[in-house]
């Protein structure tokens, strides 16, 4: 028969316990403050940051809109158009069946298009840059003579004085090479 254990006997085959891993929660705790400091402390930076892209992302939209309209009139050899309003860009393809819309832009809150105006200053109405298929941006879809245009973006997010507050997209006529560039 076999011999009782012994009171002894039962440390032997039980797992020590003086060396347990794991945190303890005071270091957890510890650890969540130090966490929630860095949020609250980045937060606000972020915020305005998104708020100042707002205005930079539409504009670049807008350019890359414009560029493809230049270059589907090109390569289609179909008129394109872009209507442009004060909170949207309206993107149309000319057909002789008449206009089909391609795409639209619509600006973010508190962005819109303060101003667009072919550069030698004339007021088309409606404010629409037409492409030929000669690569040329016209104030009139005869597209008789290539006209440049400046179309104006602003934040009103932001204050006037901030570098991310108005963008101007140009539009050159002969070329139509678009480019965009900051206002202030």
């Amino acid at each position: 028969m076999a011999a009782p254990l012994q009171a002894q006997d039962w440390g032997v085959m039980s797992p020590s316990r003086s060396h347990q891993t794991g945190f303890t929660v005071t270091e957890l705790m510890v650890v969540l403050v130090i966490i929630g400091i860095l949020a609250a402390v980045a937060t606000p930076s972020l915020t305005r940051d998104s708020t100042a892209r707002k205005g930079r992302d539409f504009s670049n939209q807008v350019a890359q809109g414009l560029q493809r309209a230049h270059s589907d009139a090109m390569s289609l050899r179909v008129r394109q158009s872009a209507l442009i309003s004060s909170d949207r860009i309206v993107f149309y393809q000319e057909d002789p069946n008449g206009p089909t819309i391609i795409r639209s832009l619509f600006a973010p809150p508190g962005v819109a298009i303060s101003d667009a105006v072919p550069a030698d200053n004339s007021n088309p109405t409606p404010l629409k840059i037409y492409f030929n298929a000669m690569g040329n941006a016209c104030s009139a879809s005869a597209c008789t003579s290539p006209t440049s245009w400046l179309i104006h973006i602003h934040n009103g997010n932001l204050l006037p004085k901030h570098p991310d507050y108005g963008f101007v997209i140009s539009v050159t006529g002969l070329t139509a090479f678009v480019s965009t560039r900051s206002s202030s």
